[in-house]
């Protein structure tokens, strides 16, 4: 009877566990969700771990052959030939980089050019027409081999020496575009050939860059050339305490002396270096896997550890007690992973995920996220370990998880030229024109949604648009001799371009038209440059290369500005954003630098230095994990790792490319989608409306503000005519008086002779506006001020301004005002006369209902003295201007 109580005692523990088991898979399987994977010993993870080549289940049943083979690809996806169950974007075929495992999909690709075009001898595809064109456009040199002499058009254009062709309205403007000026010779109504350099200032061969004259035989290179260091420059030279005179006696920075590459022209920074390597060797520590250290950086090889044989100094190697022993066989010798044993002691190790706290014993935890570029976009800290996510649109590289990649789309670089507009594809080898012919194309940017470029031309001031794939069909955004900009950027989603002008030191926007415009930012700028923008966000950022080189930002409507990097920068060429990470890059031309930081100026860190390919760089930008950025020195546009600035290598040909401008990556995910808050009845704005900057989540999205002459009324929402406004007068960068002037460069195409003008408005019954301009004085400045650049330009052959000479319109003024009081006199004398005998023989009664209302009695008021007026948006900045008088609409 016992023994049966027992069995049935047995069989209901038996039936409880199991119970239980079966309680607790049920709730396993209920923590789950629909989008995760129950690995096999119950854990979750998400279902987009499944089948990703990484074991993320402790069991490995995530990547199970079982269920991955059996995986179905999308329609936008290829299917991998290995039978592993790999898919990979549709995107991804045929880039020139083997997502597959088996690299099918590179198989079976045309990588022939098409039928319009040349066939480069390296493989790369060019434009048809720019074979024999006096242009290395395939960097190999094979488009200019064998090439007839064909002869210019004798009508639209000029033969230069080389046998180049230009256009002939190009010929003796001061500008020289022959690449040996032979455009600006025998010029009978020009006196003199521009330059775009004051008379302080060092001109560099390329005619372009101008330096202070200090920075002449500086140990640097500034200019693209490097003539600034040529020995013709630099006799009699003197470097300075931190830098090394080479044999040449050019200077070099000292750090640069014995660091293994040769710096100076004739090597002798690295002469006389053998005894200051042997004593850092000697002072270095030992190498802990082969040597033992003795102390006082003395070091002998392990073999001689324990050999009975007193090798230190004071016979550390033979310690008394320690040799022969193993610490490791009792209790790990304390570690709580790994215990190595040493001929003397023992050290402990971790796993890899885990590194040794402070007692070097325990291991904790590595935080690989907390290290820079470990992860493309997301990473995920886990206990020994990390995954790496992408963001949406984005997928792991095949190759390396790490590793984001664009699921769609085929990146290209735009990039601007002195003389045409070039779209060059980043996944074969392909270079194609967009615009062609222009002056001095400088700044540029684009709206992918709608395939619309913008630049400017610092020749002919101007700022353009056109489409990307029609780029010949250009428009003019901002008239001619109105805007010098060297920097330019584009804001997609509320539709404005946004730019910086050298000429007036501030920054602008315009909206696409043209037609309504307002600056932004005026004060305490000096040489503003590069311009960059987030209008998701509402930030906008630009670099300054003036008296204090600096990067700023402020809100998208001018607020909140603060200076964000003011150390170790000089020469602040080009910056840029990453709009995933939320960092912005920038290139130094003075350091050789590329650097990076936080939208705030936070975690700052150098990406790369370089003096060979970071010589004279001038643009900047980024896309999945590449920075590229164009050179004058060597004539390039190169790209390097982000986050490490390795694998530096060049995107077209050494010296393929003259005068390489603003690049720019062309892809719809550096302009990703938000939401246009003001696309709702404008914002309720009457005229501009603008993307606020987010300070925090109640911050307001927008900001309603007004074009130049306007000004914005207490309801913040409606603008009206600014009394007090005066049309601005070109100003020069300012002066320093009481410090010497600061070395910084002057890049900068010649461009015309710009005037200052007043605005002086007068109303007509508040119907009829003239707009009189009267030209300003002249301003004189003293030498170390910067003088106005048109001030160095007043002898350059241009088409003259057609301005009124003030003398005349005065005489014409006076004139017709002493005509209409004779006139005015004669009539008030017949009047009176008739009156008179009308008094006389007749009696008048006054007619109570008649009154005289003609428009004969017009009443003449200041404008200042009129109330102020309410405009519509639409009838602003439509002004057409006599070349006397302006008639305008409000």
């Amino acid at each position: 009877m016992g023994r049966i109580w027992c069995l049935l005692f047995v069989a209901s523990l038996l039936h409880i566990q199991r119970s239980h088991s079966f309680r607790a898979l049920t709730i396993n399987e209920a923590t789950c969700s629909s989008d995760q994977f129950r690995c096999g010993n119950g854990n979750c993870i998400p279902n987009k771990w499944r089948c990703d080549q990484e074991s993320d289940c402790a069991d490995g049943s995530d990547e199970a052959n079982e269920l991955c083979r059996a995986r179905t690809c999308s329609p936008d996806e290829y299917a991998c030939k290995s039978g592993e169950g790999q898919c990979v974007p549709l995107a991804w075929m045929c880039d020139q980089s083997k997502d597959c495992s088996d690299g099918s999909d590179e198989h079976n690709c045309n990588q022939t050019c098409r039928a319009d075009e040349f066939t480069c001898g390296n493989g790369r595809c060019i434009q048809k027409r720019w074979k024999c064109d006096h242009d290395d456009d395939c960097g190999d040199g094979s488009d200019e081999k064998e090439c007839p002499v064909v002869p210019c058009d004798s009508v639209a254009e000029h033969t230069c020496t080389n046998g180049a062709c230009i256009a002939k309205r190009w010929v003796c403007d001061g500008d020289p575009d022959c690449s040996d000026g032979s455009d600006e010779r025998s010029c009978a109504n020009v006196t003199k050939t521009t330059t775009p350099c004051l008379a302080h200032e060092y001109q560099c061969k390329d005619r372009i860059t101008c330096l202070h004259h200090s920075w002449l035989c500086d140990g640097d290179r500034d200019c693209p050339d490097g003539d600034d260091e040529h020995t013709a420059n630099c006799k009699n030279v003197t470097c300075r305490a931190d830098q090394f005179q080479c044999g040449d006696r050019s200077c070099i920075p000292g750090h640069l002396t014995c660091n293994g590459d040769k710096d100076c022209a004739d090597g002798s920074d690295e002469r006389d270096c053998g005894l200051s390597l042997s004593l850092g060797v000697a002072q270095g520590a030992c190498n802990t896997t082969s040597e033992f250290d003795c102390g006082g950086g003395q070091c002998i090889a392990l073999s001689k550890v324990c050999d009975k044989r007193k090798d230190c100094p004071d016979g550390e190697d033979e310690p008394a007690g320690k040799c022969g022993i193993n610490e490791c066989a009792s209790k790990n010798g304390g570690c709580m992973h790994q215990c190595i044993d040493l001929k003397v002691g023992h050290h402990c190790q971790c796993h890899e995920g885990y590194t040794l706290s402070a007692d070097k014993r325990n291991c904790q935890d590595i935080n690989e996220c907390d290290l820079p570029g470990r992860c493309s976009q997301i990473c995920v800290n886990e206990i020994g370990g990390f995954k790496c996510e992408c963001e949406a649109g984005y997928m792991r590289d095949p190759k390396n998880h790490t590793r984001c990649k664009a699921s769609e789309g085929h990146a290209s670089l735009l990039l601007a030229r002195r003389h045409d507009i070039r779209k060059i594809a980043l996944d074969h080898m392909e270079m194609t024109s967009i615009v062609n012919s222009t002056k001095a194309a400088t700044a540029l940017d684009f709206v992918f949604r709608t395939g619309m470029i913008f630049w400017s031309d610092v020749t002919t001031q101007s700022i353009y648009k056109a489409p990307i794939d029609e780029g010949n069909e250009k428009t003019v955004v901002l008239t001619k001799s109105s805007v010098t900009s060297d920097g330019l950027a584009v804001d997609w989603i509320y539709n404005h371009v946004y730019y910086t002008d050298t000429h007036k030191c501030t920054i602008e926007l315009t909206n696409f038209e043209g037609s309504m415009g307002k600056v932004l930012v005026e004060d305490s700028l000096d040489i503003p440059r590069s311009i960059a923008l987030d209008p998701i966000e509402g930030w906008m950022y630009w670099s300054d290369w003036g008296a204090s080189p600096r990067i700023e930002r402020a809100g998208m409507d001018g607020s909140h500005r603060t200076t964000i990097i003011s150390y170790d920068v000089k020469w602040p060429n080009g910056i840029t954003l990453d709009l995933v990470r939320k960092r912005i890059y920038w290139v130094d031309g003075k350091l050789n630098v590329i650097s990076s930081a936080n939208y705030d100026g936070s975690q700052r860190s150098q990406v790369l230095y370089s003096g060979e390919y970071l010589r004279h760089p001038f643009s900047i930008t980024t896309f999945e994990d590449s920075v590229y950025w164009t050179d004058w020195d060597k004539q390039a546009v190169f790209k390097a790792n982000k986050f490490t600035g390795e694998d530096v290598e060049p995107v077209t040909a050494m010296h393929m490319l003259q005068h390489p401008m603003v690049v720019h990556v062309y892809h719809p995910y550096r302009q990703p989608d938000g939401v246009n808050h003001c696309q709702s009845v404008n914002g309720h704005c009457s005229h501009l409306c603008l993307p606020a900057p987010r300070i925090n989540e109640r911050s307001p999205r927008i900001s309603c503000a007004c074009p130049t002459g306007l000004k914005l009324m207490v309801d913040g929402l409606m603008c009206v005519e600014d009394p007090l406004y005066v049309a601005p007068v070109t100003k020069t960068p300012r002066a320093h008086k009481t410090k010497p002037r600061p070395k910084y460069p002057r890049r900068r195409l010649p461009t015309g002779v710009q005037v200052g003008h007043a605005d002086i408005r007068i109303g007509i019954n508040d119907d009829l506006q003239l707009s009189t301009r009267l030209p300003l004085l002249p301003t004189t400045f003293v030498a170390d001020q910067r003088p106005m650049k048109n001030q160095t330009q007043i002898e350059k052959t241009a088409t003259p301004s057609e301005q009124p000479d003030s003398g005349f319109i005065a005489l014409v003024v006076i004139a017709s005002l002493s005509g209409f009081a004779v006139l005015l006199s004669v009539l008030l004398l017949i009047g009176y006369r008739y009156c008179s005998k009308r008094r006389i023989n007749s009696m008048n009664f006054e007619n109570p209902i008649y009154r005289k209302t003609t428009t004969t009695e017009d009443h003449f008021s200041l404008r200042k003295n009129l109330p102020a007026r309410i405009y519509d948006h639409t009838s602003v900045m439509d002004e057409e201007y006599s070349p006397v008088i302006g008639i305008s609409s409000y």
